[in-house]
């Protein structure tokens, strides 16, 4: 399959995974809640939030294997794509064995931390059963890395659905029936081995030569990968520091009730970047396949695209949420609510800013100029804290939302398009006014002129009935923004890979109907 198709059905896949596993998320928390109880709620929490730490011992190697895995798959270098896999391979399962005895030490001294003595021996039950898990899964870190350098995102999503509908489907039916909270984590435990595992059957059916061995592994490929991993994991750190941060700031100077009332923004931002990367996921691999091959112009032709496409995608939804923020805050939460509605627009604001740039991003990613974006990424995120805690003394809320938005909006703006275009040889005019000027302007002027003349007029005090809006609103911006924010060659090129999708499903699903019959 070509890299546009490839493209675009990671894209569509990764969004239905996205979205699935938000709805499941709603509506298993009440579930697990009143099934196990506040307490073993509570402990299923804790523990979820300890192994998360355990994330960062990624170290950025993920990145990297995709990095030199799509290179060598670019450069049609069968070889060195087996030995980047391998030696991540046995990396991560160092990294895996130092979890299993760091979760087993943990759970050793889990009675410092746990007060009531007759559940210490079911929190290290479900401590150490998540942790085997988390720790098996670890080496299949490089799978999934090497399957994204073959734009392979759409497996990576079905396996993630499926997977999904699996767990879902095990914790109603095992939990309903009485199952308590360590049934609730071998379930984790199965369901993260059945995940790998599928990783790995898969990778052996896209990349028919896979040889993953000892011998392959070797100290070159370790350099190779930590001079990668190491800009990615600096990156990594200053995003925790960039969007995690916040919330502290905000209970040690405005107070810890204020905290709800800023996650409120907090997480529907997030929420908005979480899917436009699920969208522009496959760039950062498709750069490196091209970087390998050495085709600068394809490089160039993806990333111009790719910029219109992110830049338009991005100011619907920031419109969209900028628009219908307050009243869906109020009949979400409640009017005791609404004064998140602020913040959440410098929010919105700073993630809009961020992820319509996100194919400059994957571009310094796919063609190992990261370094340059870490050492950004950092100054961003440690002006972040600087501003944050000067203007939330003075603004409370909206002085922490601001000093997330304006070292965003500096780095951003100003800084980061004049290196990334100085490597493309692509004039900052260019950028500016024909790509970021002629995808906003008009996707955000007919955002506006709709709802205030149509949706501003209609109200509802119902969640359901106010995110039809939302969508039929975007829908319709999206069809204004596909006429004027792209031109004649993209629209062809956009349209020439969906249709041929779109008959091509048509034809599968008559063939299925005819057979069935």
């Amino acid at each position: 399959m070509e890299r546009h198709r490839l493209a675009l059905m990671g894209s569509v896949l990764r969004v239905t995974s996205l979205v699935a596993t938000t709805l499941v998320a709603l509506f298993l928390m009440p579930f697990l809640v009143h099934r196990l109880g506040d307490k073993a709620y509570g402990y299923w929490t804790l523990i979820g939030a300890v192994l998360g730490y355990y994330g960062i011992l990624d170290l950025g190697i993920g990145s990297a294997v995709q990095y030199q895995v799509a290179k060598a798959l670019g450069d049609r270098n069968p070889d060195t794509a087996n030995r980047i896999i391998s030696t991540a391979f046995h990396i991560f399962a160092a990294v895996g064995i130092f979890i299993f005895l760091s979760t087993v030490v943990l759970a050793a001294f889990a009675r410092t931390f746990i007060t009531n003595n007759s559940d210490v021996h079911i929190f290290r039950a479900v401590l150490v059963t998540v942790g085997i898990g988390f720790a098996l899964g670890f080496p299949g870190r490089a799978f999934v890395g090497a399957l994204s350098a073959h734009l392979r995102l759409d497996l990576c999503a079905a396996v993630s659905i499926l997977v999904l509908i699996i767990r879902t489907t095990l914790i109603v039916v095992v939990i309903g029936r009485g199952g308590g909270i360590i049934s609730l984590a071998v379930i984790a435990l199965l369901t993260d081995i059945l995940t790998y595992t599928c990783y790995y059957l898969l990778l052996r059916t896209v990349q028919a030569n896979l040889r993953i061995s000892p011998a392959l592994a070797s100290f070159h490929s370790v350099k190779e990968l930590f001079h990668y991993s190491w800009y990615s994991l600096i990156i990594q750190l200053s995003d925790q520091l960039r969007f995690s941060i916040d919330g502290w700031m905000v209970g040690i100077f405005v107070g810890v009730s204020a905290v709800t009332h800023y996650a409120i923004g907090s997480r529907l931002s997030q929420a908005f970047m979480a899917l436009l990367i699920a969208i522009l996921g496959i760039l950062s691999p498709w750069f490196s396949q091209l970087w390998g091959s050495s085709d600068l112009d394809a490089i160039r032709r993806v990333f111009v695209l790719g910029t219109r496409a992110a830049a338009t995608i991005s100011t619907i939804i920031a419109c969209t949420l900028i628009f219908y923020g307050r009243p869906f805050i109020a009949v979400w939460m409640g009017t005791a609510y609404l004064d998140a509605y602020w913040p959440l627009v410098l929010l919105v604001s700073a993630i809009f800013i961020d992820v319509s740039q996100q194919p400059s991003v994957s571009y310094l990613y796919g063609v190992s100029r990261h370094r340059f974006l870490a050492f950004l990424t950092l100054a961003e995120a440690v002006a972040n804290v600087g501003l944050s805690i000067f203007w939330a003394r003075k603004y409370g809320l909206f002085g922490v939302a601001l000093g997330t938005l304006v070292p965003i909006a500096v780095a951003k703006v100003f800084i980061q398009p004049g290196y990334v275009c100085r490597h493309l040889q692509l004039s900052l005019k260019t950028y500016y006014l024909d790509l970021l000027g002629r995808s906003i302007v008009p996707t955000a002027l007919s955002s506006f002129l709709l709802w205030v003349f149509v949706f501003r007029k209609l109200t509802s005090s119902n969640v359901v009935t106010i995110c039809a809006m939302m969508v039929l609103q975007a829908l319709m911006v999206a069809a204004v923004a596909f006429v004027f924010a792209f031109n004649k060659n993209d629209k062809n090129m956009l349209l020439g890979k969906i249709l041929p999708m779109l008959h091509l499903q048509r034809r599968t699903a008559l063939g299925e109907s005819l057979e069935i019959n």
